[in-house]
């Protein structure tokens, strides 16, 4: 049985951190990742690959994660891909926000192997 790959875009500005959840991803032979340093990159990257799964740093140099999803979602509309917005900061803080735009899972640095394999099986079912 073949399974089919899940397309992830890693978006964070600090290399280390994206360097290592791009590692802990690395043990999904389905994922093929993707990654990008800034909001605009990421931006033309997610809306040229469509993925199905985006892990999105809250804070990066030329938009907020928040900023970034709402661009994409008005771009994409319903194509608008799972996505997990991340930050070195308790997620409380930004909770609210996020959950105003439709974001719903939201994730503290350092990621746990489990907060990826559960992401990955909801981005794998939405296909």
């Amino acid at each position: 049985m073949t399974t089919e790959s899940v397309n992830v875009v890693i978006v964070d500005d600090d290399v280390i951190s994206l360097e290592v959840m791009k590692a802990m991803l690395a043990h999904f032979p389905e994922a093929k990742i993707h990654t990008a340093l800034t909001g605009q990159e990421a931006f033309d990257l997610i809306v040229a690959q469509q993925p199905d799964l985006v892990l999105l740093d809250h804070q990066l140099p030329d938009f907020n994660g928040v900023e970034l999803y709402c661009k994409v979602r008005d771009k994409l509309g319903a194509a608008t891909p799972t996505t997990a917005m991340i930050s070195g900061n308790k997620p409380e803080s930004f909770a609210t926000e996020c959950d105003a735009v439709g974001i719903n899972t939201l994730l503290q640095k350092p990621l746990a192997p489990s907060d990826l394999t559960e992401l990955m099986r909801i981005a794998g079912a939405s296909k």
